[in-house]
Protein backbone atom coordinates (compact mmCIF):
# COMPACT_ATOMS: atom_id res chain seq x y z
CA UNK A 1 0.00 0.00 0.00
CA UNK A 2 1.29 3.55 -0.99
CA UNK A 3 2.15 6.10 2.02
CA UNK A 4 -0.16 8.78 2.25
CA UNK A 5 3.03 11.33 1.86
CA UNK A 6 5.77 10.94 -0.36
CA UNK A 7 8.80 13.34 -1.05
CA UNK A 8 8.23 14.94 -4.25
CA UNK A 9 10.89 13.79 -7.09
CA UNK A 10 11.47 17.44 -7.90
CA UNK A 11 9.89 21.50 -7.26
CA UNK A 12 7.24 22.53 -9.22
CA UNK A 13 8.03 26.05 -9.27
CA UNK A 14 10.73 27.45 -10.47
CA UNK A 15 11.79 31.57 -11.08
CA UNK A 16 12.22 32.57 -14.55
CA UNK A 17 15.99 34.26 -14.43
CA UNK A 18 15.82 38.29 -14.93
CA UNK A 19 18.62 40.64 -15.01
CA UNK A 20 16.45 43.15 -14.29
CA UNK A 21 14.95 41.71 -11.05
CA UNK A 22 14.74 43.58 -7.82
CA UNK A 23 14.01 40.10 -5.95
CA UNK A 24 16.78 38.47 -3.91
CA UNK A 25 17.13 34.54 -4.50
CA UNK A 26 16.18 32.92 -1.58
CA UNK A 27 18.74 31.92 0.94
CA UNK A 28 19.88 28.27 1.09
CA UNK A 29 17.96 27.45 4.65
CA UNK A 30 15.30 28.71 3.43
CA UNK A 31 14.98 26.48 0.01
CA UNK A 32 15.49 23.50 2.37
CA UNK A 33 12.49 24.77 4.27
CA UNK A 34 10.85 25.08 1.19
CA UNK A 35 11.78 22.67 -0.62
CA UNK A 36 11.41 19.47 2.37
CA UNK A 37 8.08 17.30 1.82
CA UNK A 38 6.96 18.56 5.71
CA UNK A 39 6.46 22.23 4.44
CA UNK A 40 3.75 20.23 2.42
CA UNK A 41 1.77 18.17 4.79
CA UNK A 42 -1.08 19.38 6.43
CA UNK A 43 -0.64 19.17 10.09
CA UNK A 44 -3.70 20.26 11.50
CA UNK A 45 -5.45 17.15 9.90
CA UNK A 46 -2.79 15.10 10.91
CA UNK A 47 -3.22 16.39 14.58
CA UNK A 48 -7.08 15.87 14.69
CA UNK A 49 -6.60 12.00 13.47
CA UNK A 50 -4.61 11.38 16.19
CA UNK A 51 -7.14 13.11 18.20
CA UNK A 52 -10.13 10.96 16.35
CA UNK A 53 -8.22 7.83 16.46
CA UNK A 54 -6.86 8.16 20.12
CA UNK A 55 -10.65 8.08 21.30
CA UNK A 56 -11.37 4.69 19.58
CA UNK A 57 -11.61 1.55 21.16
CA UNK A 58 -7.63 -0.32 21.35
CA UNK A 59 -5.46 -2.31 22.81
CA UNK A 60 -2.58 -0.80 24.38
CA UNK A 61 1.02 -2.33 24.12
CA UNK A 62 3.82 -0.77 25.95
CA UNK A 63 4.72 1.39 28.63
CA UNK A 64 1.94 3.47 30.13
CA UNK A 65 4.24 6.23 30.67
CA UNK A 66 6.47 5.70 27.69
CA UNK A 67 7.76 8.71 26.35
CA UNK A 68 7.58 7.20 22.69
CA UNK A 69 3.68 6.95 21.24
CA UNK A 70 2.33 5.20 18.17
CA UNK A 71 -0.77 4.02 17.00
CA UNK A 72 -1.74 1.45 14.40
CA UNK A 73 -5.32 0.46 13.04
CA UNK A 74 -5.49 -3.48 11.70
CA UNK A 75 -7.60 -6.27 10.78
CA UNK A 76 -6.92 -9.35 12.54
CA UNK A 77 -7.47 -10.56 9.28
CA UNK A 78 -5.06 -8.78 7.20
CA UNK A 79 -1.48 -10.47 6.60
CA UNK A 80 0.64 -7.27 6.52
CA UNK A 81 -0.93 -6.28 9.61
CA UNK A 82 1.06 -9.68 11.17
CA UNK A 83 4.51 -8.78 9.66
CA UNK A 84 3.57 -5.28 11.05
CA UNK A 85 3.08 -7.04 14.31
CA UNK A 86 6.76 -9.07 13.93
CA UNK A 87 8.62 -5.63 12.34
CA UNK A 88 7.16 -3.57 15.76
CA UNK A 89 7.38 -6.12 18.25
CA UNK A 90 10.99 -5.13 19.67
CA UNK A 91 10.11 -1.94 20.46
CA UNK A 92 7.07 -2.79 22.43
CA UNK A 93 9.27 -2.41 25.84
CA UNK A 94 9.90 1.36 25.29
CA UNK A 95 6.92 2.29 23.23
CA UNK A 96 3.37 2.79 23.93
CA UNK A 97 1.48 1.45 20.46
CA UNK A 98 -2.70 1.65 20.46
CA UNK A 99 -3.61 -1.53 18.23
CA UNK A 100 -7.29 -0.12 16.91
CA UNK A 101 -9.28 -3.20 15.76
CA UNK A 102 -11.16 -2.58 12.67
CA UNK A 103 -13.12 -5.14 10.48
CA UNK A 104 -13.21 -5.49 6.27
CA UNK A 105 -10.99 -7.82 4.89
CA UNK A 106 -13.95 -10.85 5.44
CA UNK A 107 -16.54 -11.59 7.24
CA UNK A 108 -14.84 -13.66 10.41
CA UNK A 109 -13.37 -10.06 10.67
CA UNK A 110 -15.96 -8.53 13.18
CA UNK A 111 -16.02 -11.71 15.50
CA UNK A 112 -12.08 -12.26 16.09
CA UNK A 113 -11.42 -8.07 16.40
CA UNK A 114 -14.37 -8.24 18.94
CA UNK A 115 -12.89 -11.50 20.48
CA UNK A 116 -8.95 -9.96 20.78
CA UNK A 117 -11.26 -7.07 22.83
CA UNK A 118 -13.25 -9.04 25.08
CA UNK A 119 -10.82 -11.47 25.74
CA UNK A 120 -9.40 -11.68 29.39
CA UNK A 121 -6.39 -10.63 28.10
CA UNK A 122 -6.58 -8.45 25.60
CA UNK A 123 -2.79 -8.24 24.97
CA UNK A 124 -1.99 -11.55 24.91
CA UNK A 125 -4.69 -12.28 22.88
CA UNK A 126 -3.20 -9.78 20.03
CA UNK A 127 0.18 -11.17 20.43
CA UNK A 128 -1.10 -14.96 19.98
CA UNK A 129 -3.46 -13.59 16.70
CA UNK A 130 -0.38 -11.93 14.91
CA UNK A 131 2.63 -14.59 15.83
CA UNK A 132 0.11 -17.46 14.89
CA UNK A 133 -1.42 -15.91 11.54
CA UNK A 134 -1.78 -18.03 9.03
CA UNK A 135 -0.65 -16.33 5.56
CA UNK A 136 -1.90 -19.67 3.58
CA UNK A 137 -5.54 -18.69 4.72
CA UNK A 138 -5.53 -15.00 5.21
CA UNK A 139 -6.70 -15.44 9.46
CA UNK A 140 -5.64 -14.29 12.60
CA UNK A 141 -4.27 -17.00 14.61
CA UNK A 142 -6.47 -16.08 17.54
CA UNK A 143 -9.67 -18.61 18.46
CA UNK A 144 -12.33 -16.59 20.48
CA UNK A 145 -12.57 -18.08 24.15
CA UNK A 146 -15.93 -17.48 24.03
CA UNK A 147 -18.66 -15.73 22.18
CA UNK A 148 -17.20 -11.86 21.98
CA UNK A 149 -19.74 -9.09 23.72
CA UNK A 150 -22.85 -7.08 21.93
CA UNK A 151 -20.71 -4.44 23.00
CA UNK A 152 -17.20 -5.65 21.62
CA UNK A 153 -18.68 -6.36 18.77
CA UNK A 154 -20.09 -2.76 18.27
CA UNK A 155 -16.99 -0.95 19.25
CA UNK A 156 -15.23 -2.72 16.20
CA UNK A 157 -17.91 -1.76 13.85
CA UNK A 158 -17.98 1.86 15.48
CA UNK A 159 -14.08 1.93 14.81
CA UNK A 160 -14.42 0.61 11.10
CA UNK A 161 -17.33 3.34 10.21
CA UNK A 162 -16.00 6.45 12.22
CA UNK A 163 -12.26 6.03 11.19
CA UNK A 164 -13.46 5.22 6.83
CA UNK A 165 -15.93 8.06 7.34
CA UNK A 166 -13.31 10.55 8.19
CA UNK A 167 -11.04 9.53 5.89
CA UNK A 168 -8.73 8.13 8.49
CA UNK A 169 -8.44 4.94 7.23
CA UNK A 170 -7.93 3.65 3.45
CA UNK A 171 -6.24 0.64 4.05
CA UNK A 172 -4.50 -1.56 6.85
CA UNK A 173 -2.31 -1.38 8.22
CA UNK A 174 -2.46 2.46 9.15
CA UNK A 175 -0.19 3.97 11.43
CA UNK A 176 -0.05 7.10 13.35
CA UNK A 177 3.49 8.76 14.94
CA UNK A 178 3.74 11.39 17.62
CA UNK A 179 6.73 13.17 16.23
CA UNK A 180 6.53 15.83 19.44
CA UNK A 181 4.25 15.05 22.32
CA UNK A 182 0.95 16.43 21.97
CA UNK A 183 1.87 18.89 19.24
CA UNK A 184 3.14 16.97 15.61
CA UNK A 185 1.60 14.25 14.50
CA UNK A 186 2.02 11.80 11.49
CA UNK A 187 -0.15 9.22 9.48
CA UNK A 188 1.19 7.04 6.94
CA UNK A 189 -0.45 3.54 4.84
CA UNK A 190 1.10 0.65 4.30
CA UNK A 191 4.22 -1.53 6.04
CA UNK A 192 6.90 0.01 8.12
CA UNK A 193 9.51 -2.02 7.19
CA UNK A 194 12.24 -2.84 9.47
CA UNK A 195 14.86 0.06 8.76
CA UNK A 196 12.41 2.70 8.91
CA UNK A 197 10.72 1.68 11.99
CA UNK A 198 14.52 1.72 13.58
CA UNK A 199 14.45 5.13 12.20
CA UNK A 200 10.89 6.44 13.00
CA UNK A 201 11.25 4.74 16.83
CA UNK A 202 14.43 6.93 17.42
CA UNK A 203 12.45 10.05 15.65
CA UNK A 204 8.93 9.71 18.25
CA UNK A 205 9.09 12.58 20.85
CA UNK A 206 12.19 14.45 18.83
CA UNK A 207 11.79 15.59 15.68
CA UNK A 208 9.53 18.15 13.64
CA UNK A 209 10.31 16.70 10.26
CA UNK A 210 10.26 12.52 9.61
CA UNK A 211 11.97 13.24 6.55
CA UNK A 212 14.93 15.19 8.17
CA UNK A 213 17.26 12.23 7.65
CA UNK A 214 18.16 10.96 4.59
CA UNK A 215 16.61 7.46 3.62
CA UNK A 216 14.40 7.72 6.87
CA UNK A 217 10.59 6.76 7.16
CA UNK A 218 9.75 7.22 3.27
CA UNK A 219 11.64 4.59 2.04
CA UNK A 220 8.56 1.76 1.26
Amino acid sequence: MPVIFKPLLAILLLATACGCSDQKPASASTQAATDSPAARVDWKAMAAFWERSSALAGIDTGPADAEKRMLVYFDPNCPVCAQQWAVLRPYMDRVRIRWIPVAYQDASSVKRAAGLLSASDPVAALAVNEQAFDFATGKGGYLPEREPTESAIEQVKHNTRRAMKSGDLSGTPTLGFELIRDQRYYRMVGLLDAEAARVAVGDLGNTWDPWAKRGGWERN
